[in-house]
């Protein structure tokens, strides 16, 4: 059972993994064909730009020419003149109508003259420097403009350049801005394409923020798709987590659960065979035989009662409450009260627990049952993982928020890898050698409810061989009653 449901986890975490790697794979495509769009779309506003920039550009020059010439602003003048005669608005482009009244076709011959004087004026303009032809004002407000008629408000950069690659303007937003971007800008237009005699020039156009305007122009789907995945990701991590947790859990309470019977029906077969022989009247009784069996007896007893002690810690560690009842408690008196009652278990064992009480301040509130069982747990397991003779020193200090009480061991010492672990619920260190040590990986666990219910905190420090100490902190006042057990 215990293979199938590895092999059942195993392929959950596998499936999940490549749905959620699936999952956020496709995200990222579609993310990146959205911004791709999105930044070909943006490329194509700029180019149209550009052209109707260039566009502009082209009719403003015509038109200044023109005025500039004797010719052509007496043509312009019959032009308007033309065209308020029949109610229609001044010159707005080089368009010659027919308004004869009989349609004679002087018109025709009237376009005719203007065309060759409009083509010699714009000759004549061809011929000018690109400098006279070009206003560097001008560029940038129709740059500005005709990117603000497309949605495009970040500020940009426009540059002049001959086909020689002679720069004739250059305009940044940024003075620090290197020109080699700018320069080698797909978004370029030639100026003046209706003059074929012409040196070849080109507007070129460049907006730095294009990918932060896109980016900004995403911002919520972006971060939307962001906050999904995170949340199932976190869910897969969660649930594997839990799952590998619960299956951990439930293999440690079932070794807890066999250990258990193991160790109950020790005791009790003990003190059953004991009674029985009590109670045989085929057997010699005698004071030696009879104190004999009621010291079995007794000692069973005890260990029953360590077990069902166990189990009822278990069970307050369970119910996710933990009821203190905190009193004016003398901790040096509930310290010196321990070390006598459990000095027996370390003399059977040629060893010693001794005191070293400092602390100035021993008065606390808290509940004395607790804290006593806290002191029992760590001496008995002091006793219990040490090879050699027991060499237990319980000490205080003080200052002035609160009480430091200290128990320290010559062990067998903690592992770093393992302190973490040591105050988990159900965990046992391994304790490599020592194959007698007797426990459900329950007190410590225990240990760190009480102190925390207490509003302290414990540590250790160990290092494999050289013994372990135990550092408890409890305040001077602390007024609650109840604590969160941990689970």
């Amino acid at each position: 059972m215990a293979l199938v449901d590895k092999r059942w986890i195993a392929a959950l975490l596998v499936g999940i993994t490549l749905a959620l790697a699936g999952l956020t794979i496709i995200q990222a495509q579609w993310i990146s064909g959205v911004i791709s769009l999105r930044d070909a779309q943006f490329g194509q506003s700029i180019d149209d730009a550009v052209n109707a920039v260039s566009e502009r550009i082209e009719r403003a020059d015509a038109l200044a020419g023109i005025k500039q010439h004797t010719d052509g602003a007496r043509m312009l003048a019959m032009i308007d003149s033309m065209r308020a005669s029949v109610g229609g608005p001044p010159y707005g482009g080089i368009a010659i109508t027919d308004n004869t009244a009989d349609g004679s076709g002087d018109a025709l011959l009237r376009e005719s003259l203007v065309d060759d004087m409009v083509r010699g004026i714009l000759f004549g303009n061809s011929q000018r420097p690109i400098g006279e032809r070009l206003d560097e004002n001008l560029l940038d407000s129709l740059v500005r403009e005709e990117l603000r008629a497309r949605g495009i408000t970040e500020p940009a950069a426009f540059a002049v350049m001959a086909d020689s690659g002679a720069v004739i303007i250059e305009h940044h937003t940024d003075p620090d801005e290197q020109a080699d971007e700018l320069l080698s800008s797909a978004h370029r237009t030639r100026l003046f394409r209706s003059e074929a005699v012409s040196v070849p020039y080109w507007l070129l156009v460049t907006v730095p923020g294009q990918r932060s305007h896109i980016l900004r122009s995403m911002g919520w789907q972006l971060a939307l798709s962001a906050l999904l995945v995170l949340i199932i990701a976190g869910m897969f991590v969660f649930t594997i987590i839990t799952i590998v947790r619960q299956r951990r859990m439930s293999e440690i309470k079932n070794d807890l659960v066999n250990n258990l019977t193991h160790e109950l029906k020790t005791p009790i077969a003990t003190i059953a065979l004991a009674c029985e022989a009590l109670a045989d009247p085929s057997l010699p009784k005698n004071e030696e035989r009879t104190k004999s069996f009621t010291n079995m007896i007794r000692d069973e007893n005890k260990r029953l009662g360590v077990l069902v002690e166990s189990v009822l810690q278990s069970a307050v560690l369970d119910s996710g409450r933990m009821r203190l009842r905190p009193v004016d408690l003398d901790l040096h008196g509930v310290i010196t009260e321990v070390a006598r009652n459990t000095n027996i278990l370390a003399e059977r064992r040629n060893g010693r627990i001794t005191t070293d009480m400092k602390a100035e301040l021993a008065h606390v509130m808290g509940d004395r049952i607790h804290l006593a069982n806290v002191l029992y747990n760590l001496v008995d397991n002091a006793v219990k993982y040490c090879e050699k003779e027991p060499r237990i020193v319980i000490s205080t200090t003080s200052n002035t928020s609160g009480i430091s009480i200290a128990v320290q061991d010559n062990g067998i010492g903690i592992a770093k890898t393992e302190l973490k672990r040591v105050f988990e619920r159900l965990y046992r260190v391994p304790t490599g050698n020592l194959h007698n040590v007797k426990g459900f990986g329950l007190g410590l666990s225990y240990v760190k409810s009480v102190v925390e219910g207490h509003g302290g905190r414990i540590a250790v420090e160990s290092e494999p061989g050289s013994g372990s100490t135990f550092r408890i902190t409890l305040p001077f006042e602390h007024a609650n009653t109840t604590a969160p057990a941990r689970r």
